[in-house]
């Protein structure tokens, strides 16, 4: 069996995943997508593209 050194683990609090997954952008309207692109601060995401796009361009962006 192999363990886990507690040293590579986050402690308690550390750790918080603030970025879109793809399975989560997946799932919102096209129209909630181009909200988020409207408030991303990027140049190569916006507003105009395609869903798949939107997705591919804000997925592990952070959250707004």
């Amino acid at each position: 069996m192999t363990g886990v050194f507690p040293s590579i683990l986050p402690s308690e609090g550390d750790f918080v995943d603030d970025s879109y997954s793809r399975q989560e952008l997946a799932q919102k309207e096209y129209s909630e997508l181009q909200s988020i692109a409207a408030k991303v601060d990027s140049e190569d995401v916006h507003g105009r593209m395609s869903q798949d796009d939107l997705i591919n361009g804000l997925e592990g962006k952070q959250r707004v």
